[in-house]
């Protein structure tokens, strides 16, 4: 080959290669420029939101470095230009939940955090000036030490944002072409739902759009509302068991006919409430009234229209003869109202009742006001405790008014019970004796009560008459209910000897749950902090989430609030405008709070009665309804958690007392009765019983022959000295003074003071939480002020009994029992609150700290008996805890005490122990009377027996560490933690002198258990 022709292959190699470098340069230099190329333009809605986003971004990163306080929306407005709040929900549509909006109602202003905080040391440091400032975070300080974060810090996170929310953008847009939508129209679609509720009329100014008002959901049945609940977070089996899920099938109206027809004007006014026949028990009960000789009571369910039963009655007496007159008696003021407000409205269709005089006479009743209702009412609406303090101690001016008084109406009958219903038919005998005194003996009582054992035999006692005509025969229509049982999962579900959540905890997440789905919903709780602290956590997740539209439709509602505030709840709930009520047991009674669909009962109801009036009512449409049960961590709860057939087929409970038995209530009575009309031996014995001459020839003063006036201490007004309620406490006030407001919030009794407004406390009104800046135990208030810490207290507390002065001693058993005695006499309760503990959410400890309280000191009458030597050595044998074993036969003790007395748990208490207690106590069992009453007198009387029958019950129960039926009670302070079964078996066992050492050995060994 020549060197010309190498030349020139070199020369042609040389260039190929040269034009694949430029080749690959060329198409280098295409990519890079193709990534210089523009990128496609956002369109304009997008593009400024993108602008908007930057110089949010830029503010709020500095500020949130910067500052100790809260963005709030008028801040940003008044720093930023050109921004409005569907500018911030538009960025949620982008980014979902960047930022999150908390309305904080007290200041009534819009606070705003955007994104995650900078820094999680930044976190750390608001939270430690908020704890030193107690928990004025929100309030700017310019004393206060401002972060330290570096501008290269701040710079980063600005950078990082926008990159995201840029990144966001392109893929919403990619997202909408790829389904074939307008990106703006999508935004502007989607913009209303991340806009907050209560912002919605502020917006509708901005933007000059209609309100989003709440589209109410497509309705389902509550069958499948339980079906969706397996598929949320919270579900971890609940509903596993099948025997926790009971469905009561829908019950269809039956009607009855009246004996002869009622008035055309009651005919058209039922009419136009939409009644054109009366139910079985309805027309049962109206045809009773009708036989003049009878008094009756109605025993239905919750909603069955027994407020018609009376009314109807009431209104034809009216009709016949106006002078006629007629007093309804309700246990509250709010029942009362509620019930005259429903008589004003069926009187409204009745023209020739127009001239009718209705009031309510009540302690809020004016003075002067008085006489008037007096002179004119044609019906009264009142109280028991106005009948006792004003009615009848002023016989003689309510003379004309008893003279003509032809029905006593006593609705919820069933809580007269205990101390206060022997309280209540002593004032009912005083009545009647007064009217028949003025000449009217044909007084007829009607009484309405929940679902009770025996509710004939009940009115017999309160009313001390004879003729009752019980209706029990519920004609009412029912909708199908579903009834379930649910207890709370294993925090550890691998362990089945783990703790498990909290019922607040499980009901905070079904009650969202339920409200979410617009299911009208009331959650009954058995105290008021466990109220307030469902309400808390319910408020906090509804915010976290931005559901403000369903926050602003649930309240909470409890005694302890202001009159007007429960009046505003009740007429809320009433008109529709709440979806959902968190309430204790003063919504049990049945003020008319509307329909609803759901009941959540957290925490084993008080009793099985209550247990089915608060289930109750839900279904007042006629619809399908669900009421629940969720059971708590205490031993008791988790009994019926694991025997939940137990619980539905529980017979309902047994009201028992003896009126004419209990001589110190008698003896107070009849104190009063003397004052109103000189007590007549032979004439009295009637309302008064069969000892009325014993109590009057030691306690009253003889005026004649068998007559008798009261004692002059008592004189002239008896009554004063008579507590019917046991309600003896002086009140505490709760001063709001957030930001100078100084508002009373509501008031406390002495005796829950000491455990919730002392200083440093976690005070919750309406789920919101006050930090107690100072309690004056002198002049009775506490301060607080709103706070935004995310703990919560529990103070540190415990009570003793303590035996002042012994007035009486014996024997238990028989009277050669030297070894083992019972005394009765006076003891001191003293409680002391010596610290309190900082929860944070998930109930962890984060501190302790020590308060420094004068004790809580009140003095009672007891009975004790201290546990013998044998009792505790048998007990260190067996490895039982001597207090748990004290503890369970107290509990026992009491709750068979109702057997010999007239008495409640709430009537008599025993020193409830704590697992966590070190300090040395006594072995003594010992029981106290919450209020004087004569009960313990009558326990310490008859406490053989009801050792002997505490002792077989226990024997004879199934259960293997106790039980309700046995050692556990509801109202243990403790919830039952520290309870033995076979160590309360041991002391009993050893008061009766039985030899203990066979208790606990084998079958084999022919043991007693």
């Amino acid at each position: 080959m020549s060197t010309s022709n190498i030349k020139k292959r070199q020369h042609d190699s040389d260039k190929e290669q040269e034009e694949d470098q430029q080749l690959i340069i060329t198409t280098k230099a295409k990519k890079k420029q193709k990534k210089k190329q523009p990128e496609e333009q956002l369109p304009p809605a997008l593009e400024r939101l993108q602008t908007i986003f930057t110089r949010l971004n830029t503010f709020c990163a500095f500020c949130d470095a910067r500052l100790l306080t809260a963005l709030t929306w008028t801040r940003i407005q008044s720093s930023v230009t050109d921004v409005n709040l569907t500018d911030l929900a538009a960025i949620n549509v982008i980014l979902p939940d960047f930022i999150t909006f908390t309305l904080q109602e007290e200041q009534g202003e819009l606070t705003i955090q955007f994104g995650k905080l900078i820094s999680k040391r930044v976190a750390r440091e608001k939270q430690s000036t908020a704890l030193q400032n107690k928990g004025d975070d929100w309030k700017y300080s310019k004393y206060s030490n401002q972060s330290n974060i570096k501008p290269d810090q701040i710079k980063k996170t600005v950078d990082t944002r926008n990159h995201r929310f840029q990144q966001a953008l392109r893929k919403f847009v990619l997202a909408c072409r790829k389904q074939g939508l307008d990106a703006e129209t999508r935004l502007a679609k989607e913009l209303k739902q991340h806009i907050p509720e209560q912002a919605n009329e502020q917006v509708a100014a901005e933007e000059n759009l209609e309100p989003d008002h709440e589209k109410s959901s497509e309705e389902r049945s509550m069958h499948e509302i339980i079906n969706q609940m397996q598929v949320q977070k919270f579900y971890r089996g609940q509903l596993v068991n099948g025997e926790c899920h009971r469905y009561f099938p829908e019950k269809v109206a039956r009607f009855g006919e009246l004996t002869s027809p009622i008035h055309q004007e009651i005919e058209y006014a039922l009419k136009q409430k939409g009644i054109n026949q009366l139910y079985t028990h309805q027309a049962e009960a109206i045809n009773g009234l009708r036989n003049n000789n009878q008094h009756v009571i109605v025993a239905t369910s919750t909603a069955s229209g027994k407020s018609l039963i009376y009314q109807i009655p009431v209104l034809e007496k009216l009709l016949q003869d106006k002078a006629s007159r007629a007093m309804y008696i309700f246990p509250t003021k709010a029942l009362a109202q509620d019930q005259m407000r429903a008589l004003q409205e069926f009187i409204q269709y009745c023209p020739l009742l127009k001239d009718i005089k209705i009031s309510t006479f009540d302690g809020d009743t004016p003075s002067d006001q008085r006489m008037h209702i007096r002179s004119t009412a044609n019906v009264i609406f009142t109280n028991p405790d106005m009948l006792h303090h004003s009615i009848l101690p002023n016989a003689k001016q309510w003379q004309w008014f008893l003279t003509s008084l032809k029905f006593v109406v006593v609705d919820e009958l069933h809580i007269y019970n205990g101390l206060f219903g022997i309280n209540v038919a002593f004032i009912m005998r005083r009545l009647r004796r007064l009217c028949d005194y003025f000449g009217n003996d044909s007084i007829q009582f009607i009484s309405c009560s929940a679902t009770i054992k025996h509710p004939d035999k009940h009115m017999k006692l309160v009313f001390g008459v004879n003729n009752v005509k019980l209706v029990d025969e519920d004609g009412a229509p029912c909708g199908k209910k579903e009834f379930i049982v649910w207890n709370p999962p294993l925090l550890k579900q691998s362990d089945p000897h783990s703790d498990r959540r909290g019922a607040v905890a499980e009901a905070a997440d079904l009650l969202e749950y339920l409200l979410s789905n617009n299911i009208r919903t009331i959650a009954f709780c058995k105290v008021r902090k466990t109220c307030e602290m469902l309400m808390k956590q319910l408020r906090e997740s509804l915010e976290k989430q931005n559901k403000l539209n369903v926050l602003k439709k649930v309240m909470s509602y409890r005694g302890g609030y202001m009159p007007h505030e429960r009046r505003r709840i009740e007429r809320q709930m009433f008109s529709g405008d709440l979806l959902g009520v968190v309430a204790t047991n003063a919504l049990e009674l049945g003020v008319d709070i509307g329909s609803l669909d759901a009941v959540l009962m957290v925490g084993m109801p008080w009793s099985t009665s209550a247990m089915w009036q608060q289930s109750g009512r839900a279904g007042r449409r006629n619809n399908d309804s669900l009421a629940m049960v969720i059971t708590d961590r205490n031993p008791m709860d988790q009994y019926y958690a694991h025997h939940p057939t137990e619980l539905f087929e529980k017979q309902l409970d047994d009201i028992q007392f003896q009126v004419e038995d209990n001589m110190l209530v008698l003896e107070s009575h009849l104190q009063c009765a003397a004052e109103e009309l000189p007590i007549d031996i032979e004439k009295d014995q009637v309302y008064f019983g069969s000892r009325l001459k014993e109590v009057c020839e030691n306690y009253l003063v003889p005026i004649g022959e068998n007559k008798y006036r009261p004692h002059p201490r008592f004189r002239p007004y008896p009554a004063q000295f008579v507590n019917i309620r046991n309600i003896t406490e002086e009140i505490y006030t709760v001063i709001d003074v957030t930001s100078n407001r100084n508002i009373v919030l509501e008031e406390i009794e002495a005796s829950r003071a000491a455990f919730e407004i002392y200083e440093g406390a976690i005070f919750i009104h309406q789920g919101k939480p006050y930090l107690v800046e100072e309690l004056n135990v002198e002049k009775r208030y506490a301060k607080v002020h709103l706070t935004r810490v995310d703990w919560t207290t529990q103070q540190r507390d415990y009570t003793n009994v303590n035996a002042l002065s012994m007035l009486m001693s014996k024997s238990i058993g028989s009277p050669e029992n030297r070894w083992n005695t019972v005394s009765y006499g006076k003891v001191q309760i003293e409680t002391v609150v010596f610290g309190y503990y900082k929860i944070d959410k998930r109930n962890r400890i984060m501190d302790s700290l020590e308060v420094y309280m004068d004790p809580f000191i009140r003095e009672s009458t007891g009975i004790w008996a201290d546990v013998n030597s044998s009792a505790l050595n048998r007990l260190d044998q067996l490895d039982i805890d001597r207090m748990a074993s004290i503890h369970a036969a107290a509990h026992v003790l009491i709750s068979l005490l109702p057997s010999f007395t007239s008495s409640t748990s709430v009537d008599v208490r025993t020193e409830c122990k704590s697992p966590h207690a070190t300090r040395a106590r006594p072995p003594r069992i010992a029981l106290y009377e919450t209020q004087p009453s004569g009960i313990i007198r009558q326990a310490y009387q008859f406490f053989t027996e009801l050792v002997t029958m505490s002792f077989d019950q226990i024997q004879n129960c199934d259960c293997e560490n106790g039980c309700p039926s046995c050692v556990h009670l509801a109202s243990c302070s403790e919830h039952n933690v520290l309870c033995s079964k076979l160590g309360a078996l041991v002391i009993l066992g050893s008061l009766l002198e039985m030899d203990v050492e066979k208790i606990g050995k084998s079958d084999k060994d022919e043991s007693v258990l």
